[in-house]
């Protein structure tokens, strides 16, 4: 996940922003108790640890924030 937001439009903004450095992102949206909706942009999924940890360490160098989302969390909507 490289971004969690309450507005499509700034979830739709960073995915244009992942895809000038070559990522494919897209744009998930879940219902949040207490929060209502969020628009979750996230990256991958990856073949490997290691591929991912090189994307990783990418968005870091370009000042994106990423957390680890497994497979079963974004099944359940978490």
């Amino acid at each position: 996940q490289v971004g969690s937001f309450a507005a499509a439009s700034d979830a739709d903004n960073r995915k244009a922003k992942l895809a000038l450095l070559g990522f494919e992102a897209m744009v998930r949206a879940v219902q949040v108790p207490e929060k209502g909706t969020v628009h979750r942009v996230i990256v991958g999924p990856f073949a490997t640890p290691a591929e991912m940890e090189e994307a990783k360490a990418e968005l870091t160098a370009n000042n994106f924030a990423s957390s680890l989302l497994s497979k079963q969390a974004m099944a359940n909507g978490q």
